[in-house]
């Protein structure tokens, strides 16, 4: 017998470890599969929103600025006008890139392809401007080209090259060239902020900024590999590439007014240790902690719920106490002010309470709180909550509900009181209010208890409307 026990115990034993190493391991593969799926759908697309919400602010205003110009009544009359005369157009650049703190403002005639810079200089294209092309090429209004062009001390510049349309026809390209420095700045700053690589991939299909320099020498397919060509296909784009002992995060994301690809890469080490230390963990802990918890949280189950149910509800009636009430009240007064949806509050307080007491006893008066309660919750419904506020007084709160409708409630809750039966026949007096959005708590509360006060004063059994705030 003894035998037959000790064995039955090791096989139980056998049983137990077998399954605790299969949880652990099958909880490792879980968590790491949460992790890169937390990574892949959430971490890296919301950083890629945040970034591209900001990148926005930044290269917006070019954006408008080039608009505005390719839209100018001057540019176009001076376009139209065979006797041009370059002075005047150069005060003009002038003039827009002083007003904006651009780095350059330019414009490039479609006829004789010449270039007019804000400082006075003016060139022919030749086959090296390919931006031109690029830009007439476009079916978008504008390109957003970055360059180190000789024309501006060949610094990195973003140009925003936007069409001159005139009666459908590209009369030129004008616009302004910013600071390249100010989006690295940005960059970096991102980089920073998210522990994450941010780079991006412009309309030729170059990286920009990619390990902390303007232009790399990486292309698409030394970067991606196959995967390339189906970033540049689709609007967003994720990727997990393994690399030694690298798990490597790419997140894609087209910038449709930029045309450029924001790429978030987000780099996670497989640490054996890691993995190691999780396992040991998991078993000691499921170890130690399986016969504590289930003898605790029978226990704990049982009093929480009766802990919860002490602090939320009134013993006599079974509605909301005033102090779970109070936080409850300040929630649909904040959704309220939110939505913009009506609230009203009811303030009922039984008549000649007292003498109920005084003629039948407390224990005759307690059957009475609890039958006015069991009315004014069956009358409500899920419509709202019912609150003993104090003694023989309750509180009524009703959201989504116009005066009119409570009003209509107070009615049905006075009808439901004649109806019924109770030991002793009771009325109550009933004050409304409809909150309004600049109200505050208190203000909602001394209408509500004015009207009551009114309807008490004007013989009692009715409901009262409170005047506007």
């Amino acid at each position: 017998m003894t035998n037959t026990r000790y064995r039955y115990n090791c096989i139980l034993t056998v049983l137990l470890l077998a399954g605790f190493i299969f949880t652990s391991w099958f909880s490792l593969l879980i968590a790491k599969q949460s992790l890169f799926r937390g990574i892949e759908n959430d971490a890296l697309p919301l950083t890629s929103h945040l970034i591209h919400t900001d990148l926005q602010k930044q290269l917006q205003a070019p954006i408008i600025i080039s608009s505005q110009m390719a839209n100018n009544t001057f540019l176009h009359t001076w376009l139209a006008n065979p006797d041009k005369k370059p002075d005047v157009l150069f005060q003009y650049l002038r003039q827009t890139r002083s007003d904006f703190d651009a780095v350059t403002s330019f414009l490039v005639t479609s006829d004789d392809k010449t270039y007019y810079r804000y400082d006075g200089k003016y060139t022919t294209l030749d086959a090296q401007d390919e931006w031109y092309q690029e830009t007439m090429d476009n079916a978008a209004p504008y390109t957003l080209n970055v360059d180190l062009d000789p024309r501006d001390d060949h610094q990195a510049t973003i140009f925003v090259n936007h069409k001159i349309m005139v009666d459908n026809t590209v009369k030129g390209i004008t616009g302004v060239g910013i600071k390249l420095d100010h989006l690295k700045r940005l960059i970096d700053k991102y980089q920073h902020t998210y522990d994450r690589k941010i780079y991006f991939i412009d309309h030729k299909g170059r990286l920009l900024f990619y390990n902390d320099t303007t232009f790399t020498h990486y292309s698409l397919a030394d970067k991606f590999g196959h995967h390339g060509a189906k970033l540049l296909d689709n609007k967003t784009y994720k990727l997990r590439l393994e690399q030694e002992n690298t798990t490597l995060f790419i997140n894609s994301r087209y910038l449709e007014h930029f045309g450029w690809y924001l790429i978030v890469e987000q780099s996670l080490d497989q640490d054996n240790s890691v993995s190691d230390s999780l396992y040991i963990n998991l078993l000691m802990g499921i170890v130690i902690t399986s016969v504590i918890l289930f003898s605790a949280q029978l226990t704990f189950n049982h009093y929480q719920k009766r802990l919860e149910k002490m602090a939320t509800y009134d013993k006599l009636t079974s509605t909301y106490n005033r102090q779970a009430f109070e936080p409850k009240l300040q929630l649909e007064l904040q959704k309220a002010r939110n939505q913009f949806s009506p609230l009203v509050m009811m303030m009922l307080d039984i008549d000649h309470f007292k003498q109920v007491n005084d003629r039948h006893g407390h224990l005759v008066g307690d059957k009475v709180l609890e039958h006015v309660a069991h009315i004014c919750k069956t009358v409500i419904g899920e419509r709202g909550t019912v609150c003993r506020w104090g003694g023989e007084e309750f509180v009524v709160l009703l959201p989504k509900t116009d005066l009119a409708q409570g009003r209509e409630i107070g009615d049905a809750i006075h009808q439901e009181l004649k109806v019924s039966s109770c030991e002793v026949k009771v009325t109550a007096s009933i004050g409304i209010a409809q909150y309004h959005i600049d109200e505050s708590e208190d203000g909602l509360l001394k209408r509500a208890d004015a009207a009551l006060y009114h309807a008490k004063s004007t013989g009692r059994n009715r409901s009262v409307l409170a005047e506007a705030a």
